[in-house]
């Protein structure tokens, strides 16, 4: 009887020409939720499918992230900057989709974006110390450029981020 009403079902669906609306549908929802794995917290960091993001303490507060294939226990990627970086990476990575290049060349411009000012506070620290306005001046803008390099491409990346993962 459940064969019957399959049957039935299926020879409804194709004289109303449902089939190719249901692909469309299919095609639809997947564009809205352009990934199969849910992630997943564990202690260590965010499960995504067999992909591991695990955060790594860098310099001060700040952290990296690390990429890994938990069944070939392999890194992948050593030193991601943005935990949206590493999301969005694991997530293609995880879906056998190809590597989003532009994101990663994002993620390593901020990060030397971040050096930039770490070397800028240091280098205005030095000048305030000799007392030299003008090199103290200098640097000072130094910084001021870094940080707007480093929210700039930390504004790309979050946005790219949204683009992805917002229905």
């Amino acid at each position: 009887m459940n064969s019957k009403k399959h049957q039935e079902l299926v020879r409804q669906i194709e004289a109303y020409g449902l089939k190719n609306k249901l692909k469309d549908l299919a095609k639809k929802t997947e564009r809205r939720r352009p990934f199969r794995h849910l992630p997943k917290q564990f202690s260590k960091g965010i499960l995504i499918g067999q992909v591991a993001v695990v955060p790594r303490k860098s310099d001060g507060t700040r952290y990296t992230y690390v990429i890994a294939d938990m069944v070939q226990a392999k890194i992948l990627y050593n030193d991601i900057n943005l935990k949206q970086t590493a999301i969005i990476v694991a997530h293609h990575i995880a879906d056998g989709k190809s590597l989003p290049d532009r994101i990663i060349s994002l993620d390593t411009q901020f990060a030397s974006a971040i050096f930039d000012i770490t070397n800028a506070k240091r280098m205005v620290k030095l000048a305030r110390k000799h007392k030299n306005e003008a090199q103290e001046e200098i640097h000072l803008d130094k910084l001021e450029q870094a940080h707007a390099l480093a929210d700039s491409f930390k504004g790309q990346i979050m946005s790219w981020f949204k683009d992805t993962f917002s229905t």
